[in-house]
């Protein structure tokens, strides 16, 4: 029982349509639902049924099967959802930190048998 479900996971063959009609109606009517990993992750269908059945309270989705959000998806009808545009995350300090992690890899990499700082598993897909 939560008030709020967050969703970050990476956009893998194992996490598509992750959150689906079982999860959502597993959450308790009073709860948000938050996407800002992959929309990949979300079954946008299953989503709009449950704010249409208000099996749910709202969301929030930074985050997409098709970004932009087609003009025709059933999700722009809700006024107990809240759009943004996948950049949700632009703060003052945006570039600061990008460049602080980009140069952190970049030592990283001159430096040999140094492990980057953000590593990629190309198994995981993330």
């Amino acid at each position: 029982k939560c008030d709020y479900v967050v969703c970050v996971l990476p956009g893998t063959s194992e996490t598509t349509n992750f959150v689906s009609d079982v999860e959502f109606k597993a959450m308790p009517k009073h709860s948000i639902f938050i996407s800002m990993g992959r929309g990949t992750c979300v079954d946008e269908s299953a989503l709009d049924s449950a704010l249409s059945d208000k099996e749910i309270a709202g969301a929030a989705l930074d985050v997409f099967q098709t970004e932009p959000l087609p003009t025709s998806s059933p999700l722009w009808k809700h006024e107990n959802l809240l759009i943004t545009a996948h950049n949700a995350d632009l703060t003052e300090d945006y570039y600061d930190l990008g460049w602080k992690v980009w140069r952190k890899n970049f030592d990283r990499f001159c430096s040999e048998g140094q492990d980057f700082a953000t590593p990629v598993d190309k198994k995981l897909g993330y």
